[in-house]
């Protein structure tokens, strides 16, 4: 589709200098950071990694904000006309047009006046920036590559530079721009001021989380899902929280609660059926009192009150009881409260939780808790947050994001 929308050059006055750089040409290199449009957001140091090649998967040509907001950027301040950014599933071959996230803005080698335009615009795209890499406002905006009159430029490295385009059009009569998906959803750091990461970095880090919370590597599959997620932008406490609340950690933590509680593996309807409660909202501290309340567990305890307050003190707390506490207990059991409240009572106990918070700090982040972190996480779930969330919490963090980089 072509846009018959046209506006004055603003870069009049340099085409007859920039002219000068011939027909099929690379556009000359800027040294440093030209001029151009202003970022909404503050540049992050450092900016965000080279985009990976992200091809044509699905075909969905509804245009995407990104898209839009740099063909609208180009046309603003440079001049020239709007073209295409989504193209029917049906014409031509493997394109990011199909995905709403490629852009063609018009401006023709043949007109001096838009041939300064456009070299000065991808110029302003692959100039090197603060940090002497190329390709700054690039990385920063999320471009995957531009193709302008017989050339074309991945922002793949620092090495990155002009090379011989063969396609079927030439692109002279327009500059073409594909974006990554970070790009094309407005989620790099032009408009958030967060930069992205690399594509080995989020490797790296999904697979110690795996290791972390499923003792395994990754499959291919979430592996790769995974990362496209977070370099496109997903935020790390999304991707984690996503992790930790899938059916396989789940299972672990069902599995967990059998084995410390029950002394035995569980059984598929028994699983399925904790499972279920989780998905509608029930906490794994809910679950923990579910089996500790249980006849089982109170049968394996021995049968008797004060034998089961001292098991929930070895299991729950991990110390032996004293005899004020067994006897305080089993005068409340005496008077009519059921095993359910006191055991949930003891799961959700200060002295409880935070050696279940410590466990977690020691096992994900090296070291024991800060009492800031733990008031701060045992509050939050006695007040109803999920362990889900402060286990995928801590591995969002950036102190686990940086052990997982610097190992």
């Amino acid at each position: 589709m072509r846009s018959i929308l046209v506006r004055p050059l603003r870069v009049a006055v340099l085409a007859l200098a920039l002219a000068l750089v011939g027909v099929g040409a690379a556009p000359a290199q800027a040294a440093t950071l030209p001029p151009g449009p202003t970022s909404p957001a503050t540049a992050p140091s450092p900016i965000d990694a080279y985009a990976s090649y992200q091809a044509q998967s699905t075909c969905d040509p509804s245009v995407k904000p990104g898209a839009q907001y740099v063909l609208n950027m180009a046309v603003g301040y440079y001049g020239g006309r709007a073209s295409e950014i989504g193209r029917a599933c049906g014409v031509g071959g493997t394109s990011e047009h199909k995905e709403g996230r490629a852009l063609d803005w018009g401006v023709n080698v043949a007109n001096p006046a838009e041939k300064a335009a456009g070299d000065q615009f991808v110029n302003w795209l692959t100039a090197p920036g603060p940090d002497d890499k190329v390709g700054y406002n690039a990385r920063r905006l999320g471009v995957m590559y531009v193709i302008w009159n017989r050339q074309i430029w991945s922002n793949s490295s620092s090495n990155a530079g002009w090379r011989a385009y063969t396609g079927a059009s030439p692109h002279t009569d327009h500059v073409h721009v594909s974006l990554s998906w970070a790009g094309a959803n407005v989620r790099s750091s032009w408009w958030t001021g967060v930069a992205l990461p690399s594509d080995a970095t989020t490797r790296r880090y999904v697979t110690r989380v795996y290791q972390d919370l499923f003792g395994r590597s990754p499959d291919p599959a979430g592996l790769s899902g995974w990362s496209l997620s977070l370099t496109s932008g997903t935020p790390r406490v999304t991707v984690a929280n996503a992790i930790t609340y899938s059916t396989e950690y789940r299972s672990g933590l069902v599995s967990g609660a059998y084995q410390a509680f029950l002394g035995r593996a569980a059984d598929v309807p028994g699983m399925n059926a904790w499972l279920d409660g989780m998905a509608r909202g029930l906490t794994i501290q809910a679950l923990e009192s579910g089996f500790i309340g249980s006849q089982e567990y109170y049968d394996r305890a021995g049968g008797s009150d004060s034998g089961w307050v001292r098991q929930l003190y070895r299991d729950v707390l991990g110390r032996e009881a004293n005899e004020p506490e067994v006897g305080g207990w089993t005068n409340v059991l005496a008077g009519g409260t059921s095993r359910q409240s006191v055991s949930i009572g003891f799961v959700i106990s200060t002295e409880r939780l935070s050696s279940v918070v410590n466990g977690y700090y020691l096992h994900l982040l090296g070291r024991t808790i800060d009492p800031t972190g733990q008031q701060g996480w045992v509050s939050a779930i006695q007040h109803g947050a999920r362990s889900e969330d402060i286990i995928g919490g801590i591995v969002a963090s950036e102190e686990y994001y940086g052990r997982v980089q610097n190992s």
